[in-house]
């Protein structure tokens, strides 16, 4: 009996030590987007007194320094707007097909299955949808 007493509390110091050495993950650093350069030009020309000449000259014309090509970088959607971008998806989609299978539909759209998931349920909560079983398939229509 102490025999297993001694395994049982060893067992859970185990446990405990595996729960306090792990860390938590950390969270990413919002990434700074890059400024653009503006591009000026400023052109400062001498304003002569008119003399009449015979021969015309063709104004010059003043360069400008063409910007530098800049790399943008485009801001990851957050999961919270690309739910609710694919419910709208969802909603054109179904608006125009009608009744249609789930797994259709995740075929159909870009988006990932998780992602198209969470939409579904969200246009569930909102009551604009009815979600049924059609021959063992779950399919999706608008709610009139």
């Amino acid at each position: 009996m102490p025999e297993g007493l001694l395994l049982i509390l060893l067992f859970i110091l185990f446990i405990l030590l595996m729960k306090n050495s792990n860390t938590p993950p950390e969270k990413p650093t919002p990434q700074v987007k890059a400024k653009q350069p503006i591009a000026t030009a400023t052109a400062v020309t001498k304003v002569a007194p008119k003399k009449p000449s015979p021969v015309k000259k063709s104004p010059k014309k003043a360069s400008i320094a063409a910007p530098k090509s800049v790399v943008t970088i485009t801001p990851e959607v957050p999961p919270s707007e690309r739910i609710g971008l694919t419910a709208g998806s969802i909603w054109h989609y179904l608006a125009e097909h009608g009744a249609t299978q789930v797994s259709k539909l995740i075929k159909e759209l870009t988006e990932e299955e998780k992602i198209i998931q969470r939409s579904i349920g969200w246009l569930a909560q909102e009551d604009k949808i009815t979600l049924g079983i059609v021959n063992r398939a779950e399919s999706i229509t608008l709610k009139e």
